[in-house]
């Protein structure tokens, strides 16, 4: 039997859930993604000087690797599955698929994504069961 892991996701945290059998083992990561709010510059030495800027390009290339090393670690913790299912209320879980896609090493196979809201871990157990079984 083919081993199937479902997959609840957003920016804040990931549950990772394997069937086996009947039990579902729900396992969870934190992802360390910053949530940033940029705030004012500040005044040069000069009295009516310029002001200068934060640098926006530094704190979004910042959030982007910290994704990146999320996605990663997400795929390495699901590297033994045979099948995968993505679902959750953000746009993490199509990151996830783009950075599965780029992936040529990643064995298992994408099954399906669906937009999904915020569930208890029996919620989340009962959805990768219930769409594993339709598939």
């Amino acid at each position: 039997m083919a081993k199937q892991i479902g997959i609840w996701l957003d920016y804040k945290e990931a549950y990772l859930i394997s069937l086996d059998g009947e039990e579902a083992l729900v396992q969870h990561l934190n992802s360390e993604v910053e949530d940033y709010h940029l705030r004012g510059g500040s005044r040069s030495r000069t009295p009516w000087g310029p002001m200068e800027k934060t640098s926006e390009r530094r704190l979004l290339e910042r959030r982007r690797q910290q994704l990146q090393r999320y996605f990663h670690k997400l795929m390495d913790a699901a590297g033994e599955a045979d099948e995968l299912f993505l679902f959750g209320p953000a746009e993490a879980k199509k990151g996830l698929e783009k950075a599965i896609a780029g992936a040529s090493n990643f064995k298992p196979r994408l099954k399906g994504i669906e937009t999904a809201d915020a569930m208890t871990h029996n919620q989340m157990a009962a959805r990768v069961r219930h769409f594993f079984s339709q598939n």
